[in-house]
This record gives C-alpha cells, structure tokens and sequence, in this order.
C-alpha cells in the first residue's frame, strides 16, 4: 500500500466525520424545509389519481402466489400522505414534524381511499417525528408531474439500470469485481425486481445500499478505494438515517462492506478485523448521530419533544414483546429466513455455494498453514453476513413484526457468503499456480 493511499488518523477522521454529519443535518432540514414551498395542487391532483391502487389492492397485497412477494401498500400510503401535506405558512414545523391527515382508527390505506375518492376530508392532523422523512423531497417533486402508477414504473426503471451499472463497474474492476457479478445478480433475484420496482417502502434502503456499493467500485476503478472508503461507509449511514425510515438498514451497511473486502482484502486477520470494525464504527456513527440530529432540530425549531417518542419507539423496537407476547431471538431470525428465502431463486444461491464449495474442496491444500488462511481469508466475509441476523436478535419487536419487511436485509447474508467463497476460491487458485511455477 503507498503512503498516499494510507487511511487517514482515525482521529482526523473523526474530528471530519462529526462536522460532515453536522453539515448533513443542516442540509437536509434546509431540503425538507424548501420543499415545502412546492405547490400543493399537482401533488393533490396526482394523489387523486392514485388513490385506485390502494382501493384495489388494500394494505398488504401479495404480487406472486409462487413467492414471498408481500407489498407493503400501509407504509406507501403513509409515505404519500405525509409527501403531500405541505404548509407554507408553517414550513420549519411541518417539516419537522410530519404531519399527515388522519380519521379515527382507519389505517393510512382506508385514509388515502376514503379522502381521494369519497373526498371525506381529514378529521385531524398528527406528526410522524421520529424519522427524517428525506424521501418526501422527492416524492414532492415527483409527484407534481407523476401520479403513483408511474412513480413505481420509473422506480422499477431506476433500479433495473442501477443494478446494470453495478455490473458494468464491477466488469470494469476486474477479475475481482467480475466475480461479484453473479452473486449481484442473484442478490436481485431473491429481493424479487417487480416487488422491489412498486414498492416505494422497500426501495429506500435499496438504493442506498446499491449508490454506496457503486461509489466503493468507481473509486477502486480510480485508485482511491482506501482513501476514500470511510466517507463511503459514513455517507451511507447518513443517507440511511434521512431516507430510511428503519425498513432494513443493515443492508446500507453490509452492502458495501461485502463489496470494499472483495475489492481490497487485508493480508491479515487481524487487519481485516480492525478494518471491518472501524468502517462499521463510521456507519453507526452517521446513521445514529444523523438520526438524533433530527430529535435536536425538531424539537429546537417547533418545541415539540421529539426525543419523547423516538425514544418510546427505540425502547419498544428493541424489546422482546410483540403482540403482547414474548418473542425470542431464534424465532425472529428464523422467521425472516423462512420469508426472504421463500422464493425459487434461493436454488441459485444455493447451487453456487454448493458449486464453490465444491471448488474449494478440490483445490484444498493440505497443508495446516494454507488451510488456516483459507479461513482467515473467509471469516472477515463470515462476520459481514452475520450482521442481518444480529440487528434482527437486537431489534426482535420490529424485526418479528415486520418480517417481510426486515428480511430484506438478508441481502447481505447472500451477498457476502457468495462474494467470500468466491474470492477464497480464487485466492487458493492463485497461490496453487504459485506452487506450481516455484517447482518448476
């Protein structure tokens, strides 16, 4: 590695991490605030219009009957509703606080039905203002021109030319981004593209996850991977804070991690650990910090306690009650397992572990030393698909509740167990032929 590409002093890192994350929260309030400001009557024209899917379809339909393919219509209601109610008269306040139309105890798919076709108005107004809500700015400037039918047509556009562009970046890396490609590929296979595509919900971890896998291959491509691989790690856990709204975050996590130590692996464990925890530190320390930055700015410019509810809300998420009763870690893992894992593409990641596995066994050395570091090579990848199941034993009352929404951090579980054996195989490949030239 050259000095140049040397990591910068963590605290330097640090010291520069906090005022990002500062300016970020800055930025953003000033974005939701701004965004305020845009007319109101195209978003209520093409909310109208698309009060005929919920009607439809209700709050959870399922797109498939031959997989796991819940949609999750309760969430985009809300996300909608919340997209369109704007104050010009009281910007900070409303961007702040979320404020959305609500009836008595009918869900937010019976709201946006009963307000957009019955034309019943709303009976109150409550905030949602534990979340940033960052996606309302763009589903307010979407929804001035797009109803709700083509907003999910251009998000399945967007998606399927990201994951082309990942695959044409990783063909660009080289030997080591090409064998990323199929993994990608069946990664997107088991989400399910058409689920993915109509379902705004779903697509807000999606694209973070996928954005920040992009800018880790571009700056590999340019040779300035290590140098720039933690503003990647720390930018996608800001991201995350302000888009996401706690559907599956660890994706935004794992995601590039899987990607950055396929790219550029330590020669050591003990580095690869150092390295796999200080990137994870700079993600939690984005994605928490941002998050709470939202609590500080909302209560400092509406005096509502923001910190009040989000607090509640974390204490509930992470207990192990749900419904009333009491959930255990096995059964959240298990749970998620069964419903990512659900689909007949769950073949294909499975023939390609058995196919690397079986590769790996052929070429196995037998010597103690190169098996060893066979090992150390594949734990830093092990550890990396560990971390979905962890934030589902952290979170059991979220996770189990939201199951179908939760597992789709799964992604990186598959991600990472391909990604490792491919590139343990393909170290073992190399090092055989480096035997072999050395005996002859």
């Amino acid at each position: 590695m050259s000095e140049s590409s040397r990591p910068e002093p963590f605290r330097r890192v640090l010291g520069k991490s906090l005022l990002l994350i500062l300016l970020s929260a800055v930025l953003g309030t000033g974005l939701l605030i701004l965004s305020e400001f845009l007319p109101a009557d195209p978003m209520d024209r093409n909310l109208a219009r698309s009060a005929d899917i919920f009607q439809a379809t209700g709050k959870f339909p399922n797109l498939h009957t031959w997989c796991s393919s819940r949609l999750d219509n309760y969430s985009d209601a809300i996300m909608l509703l919340m997209s369109g109610t704007v104050s010009r008269e009281k910007p900070a306040e409303y961007a702040m606080l979320a404020w959305h139309g609500d009836m008595g105890d009918l869900d937010p798919v019976q709201i946006f039905v009963k307000h957009y076709i019955d034309g019943e108005p709303y009976e109150k107004y409550v905030p949602y203002s534990r979340y940033w809500h960052g996606y309302g700015v763009i589903y307010r400037l979407l929804l001035q021109v797009f109803d709700y039918h083509r907003i999910r047509q251009l998000n399945l556009l967007l998606q399927v030319a990201l994951i082309l562009l990942l695959c044409w970046e990783m063909y660009r890396a080289g030997a080591r981004g090409r064998g990323m490609m199929l993994p990608l590929l069946i990664t997107w296979a088991m989400l399910g593209p058409a689920v993915m595509g109509m379902n705004l919900e779903y697509s807000l971890g999606f694209y973070v996850s996928m954005l920040s896998s992009l800018a880790a291959l571009v700056l590999f491509r340019k040779g300035r991977l290590r140098e720039r691989e933690e503003m990647v790690l720390l930018f996608s856990g800001i991201c995350t804070a302000y888009w996401d709204v706690l559907t599956y975050p660890m994706a935004a996590l794992g995601m590039p991690l899987a990607v950055i130590f396929c790219l550029d692996p330590d020669g050591n464990l003990p580095g690869a650990l150092k390295h796999l925890l200080r990137l994870g530190f700079l993600w939690g320390l984005g994605y928490g910090l941002m998050w709470a930055l939202k609590w500080a700015i909302g209560t400092a410019l509406t005096g509502y306690n923001c910190f009040e509810d989000a607090l509640a809300t974390l204490l509930l998420r992470t207990s192990g009650e749900a419904y009333g009763e009491t959930v255990t870690a096995l059964d959240t893992v298990l749970s998620n397992v069964r419903y990512f894992f659900g689909t007949p593409f769950s073949w294909l990641f499975a023939a390609f572990l058995l196919g690397e596995a079986g590769l790996l066994a052929l070429r196995m050395p037998r010597e103690k030393a190169a098996f060893r570091a066979l090992g150390m090579r594949l734990l830093p990848f092990v550890l990396i698909a560990a971390i979905p199941m962890v934030w589902c034993v952290v979170t059991k009352n979220h996770a189990s509740i939201h199951f179908w929404l939760a597992s789709k951090g799964l992604i990186v579980t598959v991600m990472a167990l391909m990604c490792g054996l491919d590139q343990a195989r393909r170290a073992l490949t190399g090092s055989g032929a480096a035997r072999r030239a050395a005996a002859g």
